[in-house]
């Protein structure tokens, strides 16, 4: 028999506390919630994919795809993910195989979405955000006003900004889709060479090379203008 069951129709007082305020409490990694949930600890994985950028790094939950960073050191990818989880990750390639041979197809200029679960893990502006981006269509713009409008938050463009800035799961929810209203370019997090690389392999651009994006104004890639 369990000893710890993870649902208490009585309170049982720890302290002043009881129980139920502990399991309510949405700290998995409190060891006392560990106990109180039948020992069940969160378990994060991660690896490295290699692709035409570059090696990826990339982790997951039982819940789906956490963070995926651009090419990177392990320590600067664990580090960051570090911010994200309180649990030790795992390193295990043989978990994120259906991320991998998505990878794969995106790189070799195929129109698809990335349909597996996420599990986003920000303040709901930014998990708002990070939704809105996801809508983009492949091959498609917005910019961080128009997603502010989207959103119901019209004056929050400084916001959104920001909010982009932090998207932990880069190419699957598309932060390189989002430019500036007037169609330039904007700013990536990664550095606007592999945006406009991204960028080049959608068809957006030209090409990946210098600054082509001062050809033309990006705005009549905008999707939802």
């Amino acid at each position: 028999m369990n000893p710890s069951p993870t649902c208490l129709s009585s309170p049982i007082l720890l302290g002043d506390v009881d129980a139920n305020t502990i399991l309510n409490s949405g700290n998995i990694t409190d060891p006392l919630v560990h106990w109180l949930n039948g020992g069940l600890m969160e378990k994060v994985y991660y690896c490295d994919i290699d692709t035409p950028m570059g090696k990826i790094w990339t982790a997951t939950s039982s819940t789906g795809l956490i963070r995926l960073n651009l090419p990177c050191s392990e320590s600067q990818f664990l580090e960051e993910l570090g911010r994200q989880i309180d649990v030790e990750p795992e390193y295990r390639p043989g978990k994120l195989d259906d991320l991998s041979g998505w990878l794969d197809d995106y790189f070799d200029g195929k129109l698809m979405a990335y349909n597996e679960p996420f599990d986003l893990r920000g303040t709901e502006f930014q998990k708002l955000v990070w939704r809105e981006i996801y809508k983009v269509p492949y091959g498609k713009l917005t910019s961080y006003g128009l997603i502010a409008r989207d959103i119901g938050k019209p004056s929050a463009s400084r916001a959104v900004g920001n909010a982009v800035g932090q998207n932990p799961l880069t190419i699957v929810i598309p932060c390189h889709r989002v430019v500036w209203n007037n169609g330039g370019i904007g700013g990536f997090g990664g550095g606007l060479d592999r945006k406009r690389f991204l960028l080049n392999i959608e068809g957006v651009l030209p090409s990946a090379e210098g600054e082509p994006e001062k050809s033309s104004s990006l705005c009549r890639f905008f999707y939802n203008r």
